[in-house]
């Protein structure tokens, strides 16, 4: 009797355990199904924005083929821009000679007084801060690169000399509603404070407002426009 009790009970516990695994196998294949499903989804999904991506920079690149093939024909708006901004920024530069109404101060030695280039210098770094958009001095566009300075019996300008004891001409565009009101009586103000610290008879100083002045370029052959030896940097 005791030994069927332990039979029954034993067959009782195969049972149980044959049920739980093939219950467990069960649940990880419903698992395992799920995890593909999701996984599948989320690739197609990347697949998708993997080719709105694709299309987008397709599309972009068929852009700029057009806009590169508007600039290799020389026409087009993407050509016309880029020409006017090429102007702009060489007018900038002062690579283009400009024009429009301006004042004009003129340094003229007096007795053999030598004109010093702190004097020439004052009278352009007065114009910059009254907003001269453009400056010549004896001709020479001001740009960012010019030297003004003495070198013996000369003064150079962009590597040009000028003789110290000729007069010198300074040019620049400004505001013209400004030049009358404002611009020629301060820089009369500045000539009288010059005249008094350096003397009433070295050097003649006059200021006018002239009309449609011409700034002539800066020329080619200036070191503001050497390049040779700019390696473009990695």
């Amino acid at each position: 009797m005791e030994r069927k009790k332990i039979y029954h009970y034993g067959i009782i516990l195969i049972v149980c355990v044959l049920v739980g695994t093939v219950m467990a196998l069960l649940m990880k294949n419903v698992n395992a199904s799920d995890l593909g499903s999701k996984s599948l989804q989320e690739l197609q999904h990347q697949i998708i924005e993997y080719q709105r991506k694709n299309e987008e920079l397709n599309n972009r690149n068929a852009r700029l083929y057009d806009y590169i093939r508007e600039l290799e024909r020389g026409e087009g708006e993407s050509y016309l821009r880029v020409i006017e901004e090429r102007e702009k920024f060489a007018i900038f530069a002062g690579l283009r000679a400009v024009r429009n109404d301006g004042v004009v101060v003129t340094l003229s030695p007096i007795g053999g007084y030598k004109m010093q280039d702190a004097l020439v210098r004052q009278f352009t770094n007065e114009l910059s801060a009254l907003g001269a958009q453009a400056i010549s001095i004896n001709n020479e566009r001001k740009v960012t690169t010019t030297e003004i300075r003495t070198s013996q019996d000369n003064i150079l300008i962009n590597g040009i000399s000028f003789s110290r004891e000729e007069p010198f001409e300074i040019k620049a565009i400004v505001d013209p509603l400004k030049i009358d009101s404002y611009v020629v009586p301060y820089l009369q103000s500045v000539s009288t404070s010059i005249k008094k610290q350096v003397g009433e008879d070295t050097v003649a100083i006059t200021v006018r407002h002239e009309r449609d002045i011409m700034i002539p370029a800066l020329s080619e052959d200036r070191i503001g426009y050497a390049i040779d030896l700019l390696q473009p940097a990695d």
